[in-house]
């Protein structure tokens, strides 16, 4: 099997949206209303930018809108399963100090009780950086330099550089992100934060699956 293939298969493990939402209850209505799951039928331009002016007023930051390319090239910094999948959920923080990626959450793990979700579930974002890491990189390619090669958007001058990967796929969960980000960064001057939607990508990914059918 090829390496593309491989990689497209592993994605079908997208089915953790479902995992994260829709399994927790035996009524998917019940879930997607609670946690907020909308299907992005079409890239909508305005939808982001709207977001991303709420995010703008909440913390200071640098808003980037991903490439259906770059997204694809995110995903595929390695073929490690478990990573790929990781990379490949809608909503993610990662803390980089300098090079190095010192916090990792996805949205599969904000979880703290029936139908509810909550970033600071483990107490991570009680302390600067916040820690522990929740997933490990064993393959080492979640470094600033790796995500750099795939967006070259993720520029800073800092020692801290912040990513919020998220989609309008899951907006009630990237709001609450964004607020545990801001909460923990406060008024430290040493911290870049930069948002990345992949709403390109969603929307391109779904067109297909049903298309596909």
């Amino acid at each position: 099997m090829s390496s593309h293939k491989r990689c497209m298969k592993h994605l079908v493990a997208i089915g953790l949206i479902v995992v994260c939402g829709l399994m927790l209850s035996g009524c998917s209505v019940v879930a997607k209303a609670a946690f907020g799951i909308e299907e992005i039928k079409f890239f909508d331009p305005r939808q982001v930018e709207a977001f991303n002016e709420e995010f703008r007023r909440v913390v200071d930051c640098t808003c980037v809108v991903a490439t259906v390319a770059q997204v694809d090239s995110m995903i595929r910094l390695d073929l490690d399963t478990n990573m790929m999948q990781h990379r490949a959920q809608p909503v993610q923080v990662l803390y980089f100090d300098g090079d190095s990626l010192v916090f990792y959450h996805i949205n599969c793990y904000t979880q703290s009780g029936f139908l509810s979700f909550d970033w600071n579930n483990y107490g991570s974002f009680g302390r600067f950086p916040p820690s522990p890491t929740v997933v490990s990189d064993p393959c080492g390619s979640m470094t600033l330099s790796h995500y750099r090669t795939c967006l070259p958007q993720l520029q800073s001058s800092t020692r801290y550089t912040v990513v919020i990967i998220w989609s309008n796929m899951l907006p009630k969960v990237a709001r609450k992100a964004v607020q545990a980000v801001a909460a923990n960064i406060g008024g430290r001057t040493d911290c870049t934060l930069v948002l990345v939607n992949t709403d390109q990508w969603w929307a391109n990914y779904l067109r297909k699956s049903e298309t596909n059918s």
